[in-house]
């Protein structure tokens, strides 16, 4: 079977698009890693590398979210769900890896009961 541009097109894009996934995702923590050893004496410096990964999740997050239609109610409601979830979590937790479990298990959950 005989490849078209395309495909070798299709995989090229693939790739970069997972490199570039993972340098958003990796950079943060390799950087802040660095920082903090050299940065006792900067906390502003600290709370930016502490606060850039959520940062970029909430970004990707933003950006691949459609806006669902207004008569689709129990999406909606669903969304609200995992908000809610990741919000509960932060309040009793304080950890941003324990709130994205959260608020994908609570977002699931109620896709089972409010499809």
């Amino acid at each position: 079977m005989a490849q078209t541009v395309t495909d070798i097109y299709f995989v090229y894009a693939v790739l970069l698009a997972a490199l570039g996934t993972y340098l958003i995702r990796a950079v943060p923590f390799l950087l802040s890693a660095r920082k903090e050893k050299s940065s006792k004496n900067h906390p502003q410096i600290n709370l930016f590398f502490q606060l850039m990964g959520p940062s970029m999740i909430a970004a990707l997050l933003v950006t691949s979210i459609e806006f669902p239609n207004s008569e689709d109610y129990f999406q909606i409601l669903n969304y609200l769900i995992g908000f809610t979830g990741v919000g509960a979590s932060y309040w009793l937790w304080k950890n941003p890896g324990i709130c994205v479990l959260a608020g994908v298990i609570s977002f699931s959950v109620s896709q089972l009961f409010f499809i």
